[in-house]
């Protein structure tokens, strides 16, 4: 008799194609030794360093002193042991970041999403909006601890790009975990990252949060951070699969739904894709708090129009079925995204069919 808790997933000739995080050590938890004083970072977590001489922190549990309680309040990690703590905004424009590295370099035109988790610490006094990723070819380094003038570097650096986050609102969460995440289009040369704030104290967008006898500051935490590509290498899973703890599939990536193609302009189910979308309702019927994201795509054929409303057509056509079948609504969302992201030429036949396909991401709530 197999336990409870273990589900068969039963996959015919399914091809998961799932995109992989390429920041090494993202979520902080390879380290030299557990931290014992702050003020650690650069010596202390491996793949990570600083760009200036700004002392980032490196916490862990592991760590009675640099722990999860520390001089700011108290926090725990997101996810495993391990987290930094910077501060964005003090006095004399005194900055503090984070500098990662990159298993390999972004693919020139292809679209990313980053995503990073970060908490304000609950002692400092301020909160702060500008956050920003400057991405390089090379790791960068300035000799002082102040601001990062970005002018500067991206005319030094001939390999660099920054982006602005767009936040219409200040990062105030104290207690969890508060996602960042946006979209990048890769120029082709980025290896390295840098995340932190790049303005000055007088142009700071922020809010008190609370009165304290040190100067006015604002300090946050940062764990989890990924940069994955939409689509990646497609691996095929040809007999059943085990679902230990309910899950199998991998949250946050994204799934193509091999056998659910379209006819030429059309967004109707064909009957040979109802046993694929069978077996997926079983599986988020077997994980209830899974939702599920579905995108849909078409070729190059038509206007831009058409094809925005038929990708849509086609998603919601998927989320239609699988309400169906017994899903909740609320547990479904759908975006068209018409023939933004091909996977094939669109010159050929073949190539077209392929791109006239539907995908899904499972979200753990």
């Amino acid at each position: 008799m197999m336990n409870n808790r273990v589900f068969i997933f039963v996959i015919l000739c399914f091809q998961l194609a799932f995109s992989q995080n390429l920041v090494l050590n993202p979520s902080f938890e390879e380290h030299k030794t557990c931290p014992r004083l702050i003020g650690g970072f650069n010596h202390n977590a491996l793949d990570w360093s600083t760009p200036n001489f700004g002392s980032t922190d490196y916490f862990n549990a592991c760590s009675q002193e640099v722990g999860e309680t520390n001089f700011f309040g108290k926090q725990s990690a997101r996810t495993g042991k391990g987290f930094a703590g910077m501060y964005v905004m003090a006095p004399d424009n005194y900055r503090e970041y984070v500098q990662g590295q990159l298993s390999k370099p972004l693919l020139i035109g292809k679209t990313y999403t980053m995503t990073f988790y970060i908490s304000l610490a609950e002692n400092c006094s301020h909160a702060i909006r500008d956050l920003g990723v400057l991405f390089l070819k090379e790791p960068f380094k300035q000799n002082s601890d102040k601001l990062l003038n970005l002018n500067e570097v991206l005319n030094e650096v001939s390999d660099s790009y920054f982006v602005l986050i767009n936040s219409q609102s200040h990062y105030i969460e104290k207690t969890g975990w508060e996602k960042i995440t946006f979209e990048y289009t890769a120029k082709g040369f980025e290896s390295n990252f840098i995340i932190g704030n790049f303005d000055k104290n007088s142009k700071v967008s922020k809010i008190k949060m609370r009165s304290t006898k040190d100067p006015d500051a604002s300090y946050y935490y940062i764990d989890d951070v990924s940069i994955e590509s939409l689509y990646s290498e497609t691996v095929s899973y040809s007999k059943s699969q085990t679902i230990e703890n309910d899950q199998v599939l991998q949250n946050d990536k994204v799934y193509t739904l091999q056998n659910v193609l379209f006819d030429f302009d059309k967004h109707e189910l064909l009957e040979s894709s109802k046993a694929e979308l069978n077996q997926l309702y079983k599986y988020l019927n077997a994980n209830k708090r899974l939702q599920i994201e579905i995108y849909g795509h078409t070729d190059d054929v038509g206007t831009q129009k058409r094809n925005d409303e038929l990708s849509l057509l086609r998603a919601k056509e998927v989320a239609l079925f699988l309400i169906s079948k017994g899903l909740r609504p609320e547990r479904i969302t759908a975006t068209g995204y018409g023939n933004k992201f091909p996977v094939a030429n669109n010159d050929t036949q073949e190539g077209r069919a392929l791109n006239r396909r539907v995908e899904f991401k499972l979200i753990f709530k």
